[in-house]
């Protein structure tokens, strides 16, 4: 599980402020989150051991005793897990404290909940998106902004709002009704992420200028720069006598690949590293 601290709570609240405002989170946005979540005088308490979160690479350095020097990479525990990508569109009337404490509370979860303004921008360009439950337009939401679950929250009769789950990762629907508050947000946050820790992080390259390659997340998502992912094989589904997808099987391992560099706060981009190079048919896990 990914290890909280007072830190991440606080950046979390700072990061809602700047989702909620309906705009995509600019470099500048997640580096003044950073400058406020870092401030003791913030917190109102005294300065913290961080223990090595994941998402902090300067830390490692703290502890070799080369405070001089930010290295590139960070050292993960087999339980961490970058944020996973929720992309959240409402419909109607639905109460501001349900999206508002679904994205404070998300990364308590694993999850992070992208900024509105990002996930508008990306379906109003992908032409497949005029359906949002078709399967090209969970296809596309999946690569940029690399969407793990496309959640719909509808506001309903009696207080109630309809949500519909769609796991990208297991291509998969589910439905759900929960109270329009942030009672029920609490409640949603908890299916989303036992839906999400049905498969591990992986993250489903693109094309970019000059033949570049890139991922959709970043340091928001926990993700240092220099961190060796997994080149792996598309993968498959692991389903139940039945049918019903229930988990999924990551493809076998051709290479390795690297974050080369931060680009925008969720938002990477990749170089090979060994064996064969990430291309987008591929998908990119953490390597253990």
């Amino acid at each position: 599980m990914i290890k909280l601290t007072a830190r991440t709570v606080l950046f979390s609240s700072v990061l809602a402020a700047f989702s909620l405002s309906g705009c995509a989170l600019t470099d500048a946005e997640a580096e003044q989150a950073l400058e406020i979540a870092d401030s003791p005088s913030n917190l109102n308490t005294p300065q913290p051991d961080w223990d090595t979160p994941f998402w902090e690479p300067w830390s490692q350095a703290q502890a070799d005793g080369n405070k001089g020097d930010q290295p590139r990479a960070v050292s993960f525990n087999r339980r961490d897990q970058p944020l996973a990508n929720v992309a959240l569109v409402t419909d109607g009337a639905v109460q501001a404290a349900l999206p508002e404490t679904l994205t404070k509370e998300a990364a308590e979860h694993g999850l992070l909940i992208l900024p509105k303004g990002l996930v508008q921008d990306a379906i109003a360009h992908t032409s497949e998106c005029n359906d949002l439950a078709s399967q090209a337009c969970r296809s596309a939401l999946a690569v940029y902004p690399g969407a793990r679950l496309l959640v719909q929250a509808r506001a309903g009769d009696g207080g109630r709002v309809a949500v519909r789950v769609w796991d990208t990762a297991l291509d998969k629907e589910l439905t759900e009704r929960v109270a329009n508050n942030d009672q029920g947000a609490a409640r949603l946050l908890d299916s989303l992420a036992s839906q999400a820790a049905t498969a591990d992080w992986s993250a489903r390259p693109f094309q970019g200028e000059g033949n570049a390659l890139y991922i959709a997340a970043g340091r928001v998502n926990g993700l240092a720069e220099g961190t060796v992912l997994e080149v792996r094989e598309p993968g498959r589904p692991v389903r139940t006598p039945t049918g019903q997808v229930v988990a999924w099987r990551a493809g076998e391992v051709v290479g390795k690949a690297k974050v080369a560099e931060w680009v925008g706060a969720t938002l990477s981009r990749i170089e090979p590293v060994s064996g064969t190079a990430p291309s987008p048919a591929h998908r990119l896990s953490l390597a253990p």
